[in-house]
C-alpha cells in the first residue's frame, strides 16, 4: 500500500509492454514486412515532402492550363497536345510517389521514363478522337484510358519504388509492400483533394450569399482552378505519404480481410466444382458473358491469395487458412480454362473484334498466372518448408512485368486490336468460313478505321473466290451507306430528297437522311396495310 501512483503506473506500463510488442509484431507480420525490417528510416518515409509536393503540383497545374489553353484549344483537340497533357500529369504524380527527402534525381529519371513509356500508347489511342471517331469502335481506347493505363502506371511506379529502395531486380517483399501502399496513398490523396475542392466552393458560395461574387467567378476561371487543383493534388499526395501509421492500419485491415475472404473463396470454388461435375461446362456457358464472369472470379481469387501470401517471407499460416488457399489455387486454372474456351468458341464462329482481342489478352494473363498457382501448389509437396510457397514471390514480380508488356502492347501497333480484327474478319471470307451474303461488311467500313477499309480492298481482289460477285456487292453497299445504322437497316433509311424552296417559304427544312435514325421513323405511314380486324 506504500507504492506511489507513479510507481504503480510504471509497473502497469511494464506489464503492458510485452503485449504491445506482441501486437506490433503481429501487425508488422500481417502488414507484409517482418519486424526486423522496420527501421527508423521507414518511419520517415514521405516526411518533409509537403512543400515540394505543393510546388510541383502548382507547376503541373500551370503547365496543364498552358497546354489546354494554347495548344489543345487552338488546334481543335490536337492528339499531340492531349498526349503531352497526360505525360505532364503522369510524370508529376509518379515523381511525387517516388521521391524522398534525400533522394530527388533518381526518382525524376523513373518518373520521366514512366511518362515517356505511356506517351506512345496515349498518342496511338487518341486516334478515335475528333473526325475519325465514327470510323473506329472506341472500345480499345476506353479500355486503355479507363482501365489499362492506370494499372500499368501503378505497376511501373511500384516496381521503380522497390528498385530505388532495394536495387534491381527488386525483391518481392518490396514490390508487395509498395503494391499495397500505392493505392492507399492515391485513394487518400483523392479524398483530401475532393474535400479541399468542396471547402473552396462552399466558401465561395457563402460569400456569394453575402453579395461578394468575385471569388465565385474566380474559382470558375481555368487559369485559377487548374493550378489550384494541381497544388492541392501534389500537397495531398505528400500529406498522405507522411501518414505512415494510417497507411499501416489500412494495410492491416486489407490483409486481414483477405484472410477472412479466403475460406469463402474456397467454398465458392468447391460449389462451382460440384455444379461442373453435375451439369458440365454448359452450365457456365449458358450464363450471360461466361468468359467475363470466369475472368472476374479468377482475378478476385488472385488478389485474395496475394493478400494471404503477403511478402512470401513468412512460414505457412494456420491449417484452416492453408487448406483454403490450396482449394482456391486449384480453382484458378479451371476459371482460366473455362474463360479461354468460351472466348475461343466466339472467335471460331464470329472472328476477332477489338473487345475479343482484349478479352483474349486478359485470358492469356489469367492462364499465365495459373502457372504461378501451380508452382505454389507443387511447392506444397514440401509441407514443412521454411518458407511457404517460395516460388510464388519471384513469379509474382515477373507477372507484374508481363502485365505491363501485354497491356501496353494492346495500345500500340504491335498488337493493334483494330488491325488484328480486320485481318481476322478478312480471313473468314477468304477461307470461306462464312457466307458472303451474311458477312457484315459495314463493320469493316465503319468500326475498324483504315484497317477495315484496307480489308475491304483486299476482299475486292478475291477474283477466284466462288462468291466474288456477292462480296463485291456487299462491299459496294457498305461504301455507299453514309453510316453503320443505314447499312444495317437499309429498309428504314431514306436518301435526301432535294426539293426547290421559294425565297419566301418559311417551312422548316427536312431532316437530312444521313442523320435519320429509329426515332425519325413515321409510326403510321400513309398507305400502310390496315390492322387485321380479327
Amino acid at each position: 500500500m506504500g507504492k506511489t501512483v507513479d510507481e504503480m503506473g510504471d509497473q502497469t506500463a511494464d506489464k503492458t509492454k510485452p503485449a504491445s510488442a506482441s501486437a506490433a509484431s503481429a501487425l508488422n507480420a500481417l502488414d507484409g514486412r517482418q519486424q526486423s525490417q522496420t527501421t527508423p528510416d521507414m518511419a520517415q518515409l514521405g516526411k518533409g515532402l509537403a512543400l515540394p509536393g505543393l510546388i510541383i503540383g502548382l507547376l503541373t497545374g500551370i503547365a496543364i492550363y498552358g497546354i489546354v489553353e494554347y495548344w489543345i484549344d487552338e488546334n481543335d483537340g490536337a492528339r499531340l497536345g492531349f498526349t503531352a497533357l497526360l505525360a505532364v500529369a503522369t510524370a508529376s504524380a509518379a515523381y511525387l510517389l517516388l521521391a524522398e527527402t534525400r533522394r530527388f534525381v533518381s526518382p525524376l529519371i523513373g518518373a520521366l521514363f514512366i511518362a515517356g513509356l505511356l506517351a506512345g500508347p496515349d498518342y496511338f489511342m487518341t486516334v478515335v478522337d475528333g473526325n475519325a471517331q465514327a470510323d473506329y469502335t472506341p472500345f480499345p481506347a476506353i479500355f486503355w484510358f479507363g482501365v489499362a493505363r492506370g494499372l500499368v502506371a501503378y505497376l511501373l511506379v511500384t516496381l521503380f519504388k522497390a528498385m530505388l529502395e532495394e536495387g534491381a531486380p527488386p525483391p518481392y517483399s518490396g514490390v508487395f509492400f509498395h503494391g499495397v501502399t500505392m493505392p492507399l496513398i492515391s485513394a487518400g490523396a483523392n479524398v483530401f483533394a475532393i474535400l479541399a475542392l468542396i471547402l473552396l466552393f462552399a466558401w465561395a458560395r457563402l460569400l456569394k450569399e453575402m453579395d461578394v461574387t468575385f471569388f465565385n467567378e474566380l474559382f470558375q476561371e481555368p487559369w485559377f482552378i487548374l493550378p489550384f487543383l494541381g497544388a492541392i493534388g501534389g500537397l495531398s499526395i505528400a500529406m498522405m505519404r507522411g501518414q505512415q501509421a494510417v497507411l499501416g492500419a489500412l494495410r492491416y485491415v486489407i490483409l486481414l480481410f483477405c484472410r477472412i475472404a479466403m475460406p469463402i473463396t474456397a467454398a465458392l470454388t468447391i460449389t462451382l466444382f460440384m455444379v461442373l461435375a453435375a451439369k458440365g461446362p454448359a452450365a457456365v456457358y449458358e450464363t450471360p458473358a461466361p468468359s467475363t464472369i470466369m475472368i472476374c472470379l479468377a482475378f478476385a481469387g488472385m488478389l485474395i491469395f496475394n493478400g494471404v501470401y503477403q511478402n512470401g517471407e513468412a512460414k505457412a499460416p494456420a491449417l484452416w487458412l492453408r487448406l483454403s488457399t490450396i482449394v482456391a489455387l486449384i480453382g484458378f486454372p479451371v476459371y482460366a480454362l473455362l474463360a479461354f474456351h468460351a472466348f475461343s468458341l466466339r472467335v471460331e464462329e464470329y472472328g476477332l473484334t477489338p473487345p475479343r482481342v482484349i478479352g483474349l489478352a486478359i485470358t492469356f494473363l489469367a492462364a499465365a498466372y495459373s502457372a504461378v498457382c501451380i508452382a505454389g501448389l507443387v511447392s506444397e509437396l514440401n509441407w514443412r518448408a521454411r518458407r511457404w510457397m517460395a516460388p510464388v514471390g519471384p513469379l509474382n514480380t515477373l507477372m507484374a512485368v508481363l502485365w505491363v508488356v501485354v497491356l501496353t502492347g494492346l495500345a500500340t501497333p504491335f498488337a493493334n486490336p483494330w488491325a488484328l480484327s480486320a485481318d481476322s474478319q478478312y480471313a473468314r471470307i477468304a477461307n470461306q468460313k462464312t457466307s458472303a451474303k451474311e458477312f457484315d461488311y459495314g463493320y469493316l467500313r465503319f468500326k475498324l478505321g483504315p484497317y477495315g477499309e484496307n480489308a475491304l480492298t483486299r476482299l475486292e481482289g478475291l477474283n477466284n473466290h466462288p462468291e466474288a460477285t456477292e462480296i463485291r456487292a456487299g462491299i459496294a453497299r457498305a461504301r455507299q451507306a453514309p453510316s453503320y445504322w443505314a447499312y444495317k437497316y437499309p429498309d428504314q433509311y431514306s436518301p435526301i430528297v432535294e426539293t426547290p424552296v421559294d425565297e419566301g417559304d418559311t417551312t422548316e427544312a427536312q431532316t437530312p437522311a444521313a442523320e435519320a435514325g429509329p426515332l425519325d421513323l413515321e409510326l403510321n405511314p400513309e398507305g400502310a396495310p390496315e390492322d387485321d380486324p380479327q
